[in-house]
């Protein structure tokens, strides 16, 4: 049965707000909060950091079997489906995570959750509001994916509560029975893939006239392997998902290194997730008006800015700086990787495409923490993985930038970007 809809009121936005619900609540709980819970799980157990961040491997390698998976099943038989069965897999995960007593058995358990992650909240939510806007995507994608940073700022401080007062473990089944309790009806009774599924349209700005040979263009993942933007758009989410996971994933611990107390570490956290907050509400109208690939060029800049910044972090004030700075830019690859996937290689196959490089993150992500664990496991100090983290940022702009602008964005008299100069062919977008 259709979900009753107003007229005076696009259901649209109701996708989208659920979205935002699940996304809060997956995100929130899983992974913005897990730099809360690093140190305190290193210290109960007499796990290295090292060893612990290896467990961000482990749910990597769950993220990286489910996203193309997940996505070509998508495309397939619709999102509800895979999105009930990933918040199931995500609230299991977290509720055997609090009864552990190996460090095999928590590997086993980021697994499980980082298949239920990918399932459950960053492919279908991307997918569902590509198909349900074709004007102002970004603005969408914004308002959803903001749930992400909402629910880490939001649980940062409730996790850290819980964990002071009663343990990591009851933090890790409260948040468990939360996800199966809540994810599952919102999905069940506002979650439909399609505007078809309710007998409505795509949004269009005012005046836009439908485009159905740009509405259904898209090119297959085998197509896509050969594109010069396949492989731009996967250089710079691995890029992204590296330095974002390395640096993120020790930041609260890296804080209290420095002498910082846990209640100020942990508030640092929780303004990084309140500030990405306003970053993904502004990037994504930014990539709407001048396109995703500057907004992306742009993000990676403040990204660099930041991590020198934190490197000077004995001051608090500087801290709080870093978090201001590094929050605004961290929302960016949530809103603008699904925005440059849709842009450049369509919509016809997005679920399988976005699965495929969604890869590329997931191995940015699980290199990152792991990485920046080792090398402090060994020497003590973070920060010439932190000098690196600001090199690779200003290379990923570089290729951000230099992506060839599609579609009416493209002005005649634009120069020729330089990676054009390498022979890799480009789609063509159908004409209307």
């Amino acid at each position: 049965m259709a979900p009753p809809h107003s007229p005076r009121l696009f259901y649209g936005y109701v996708v989208v707000a659920a979205c935002f619900v699940i996304l809060f609540l997956v995100w929130g709980m899983v992974l913005n909060t897990f730099p809360i819970f690093l140190k305190p799980i290193a210290e109960d157990m007499n796990w290295g950091r090292g060893a612990l961040a290896v467990a961000l491997l482990m749910g990597s390698i769950g993220t990286g079997i489910a996203a193309p998976v997940a996505g070509a099943i998508i495309d397939r038989i619709g999102a509800r489906p895979v999105m009930v069965a990933g918040a199931l897999t995500i609230g299991l995960g977290l509720l055997a995570g609090s009864q552990i007593n190996h460090l095999w058995q928590l590997y086993l358990v980021f697994v499980a959750s980082g298949c239920g992650l990918m399932s459950a909240s960053i492919i279908p939510c991307s997918l569902i509001i590509s198909n349900w806007f074709v004007s102002r995507r970004g603005a969408a994608m914004s308002g959803a994916f903001v749930g992400t940073s909402a629910g880490g700022m939001v649980m940062s401080p409730v996790a850290n509560w819980i964990i002071l007062d009663y343990g990591w473990r009851t933090a890790f089944a409260l948040s468990g029975i939360t996800i199966i309790v809540v994810v599952i009806p919102v999905v069940l009774l506002a979650i439909r893939t399609h505007p078809s599924d309710v007998g409505l349209e795509p949004y269009r700005d005012p005046g836009t006239a439908p485009s159905e040979s740009e509405e259904n263009w898209g090119v297959g993942v085998k197509e896509a392997l050969s594109l010069r933007s396949f492989w731009q758009i996967a250089a710079v989410m691995l890029i992204m998902g590296l330095v974002a996971g390395g640096l993120g994933n020790h930041c609260v611990a890296y804080l209290t290194d420095l002498d910082h107390s846990p209640d100020r570490a942990a508030f640092a956290w929780s303004l990084v997730m309140g500030v990405m907050i306003l970053g993904k509400l502004s990037i994504g109208p930014f990539a709407d008006r001048w396109s995703a690939r500057n907004a992306m060029a742009a993000a990676c800049a403040l990204f660099a800015i930041s991590i020198a910044i934190v490197t000077f972090a004995t001051p608090y004030w500087i801290v709080l700086v870093f978090a201001a700075l590094y929050g605004f830019a961290c929302g960016a690859p949530l809103v603008l990787n699904p925005l440059l996937t849709s842009e450049y290689l369509g919509m016809k196959h997005f679920g399988a495409l976005y699965g495929v490089l969604n890869i590329m993150a997931t191995v940015g992500g699980a290199i990152g923490p792991v990485g920046a664990g080792i090398y402090f496991d060994r020497t003590g100090s973070y920060l010439p993985v932190f000098y690196l983290f600001v090199a690779m940022m200003l290379v990923a702009g570089v290729v951000a930038i230099s992506m060839q602008p599609r579609g009416p964005r493209r002005a005649a008299s634009e120069p020729v970007p330089l990676l054009s100069l390498i022979h890799i062919s480009e789609p063509t977008r159908p004409t209307t």
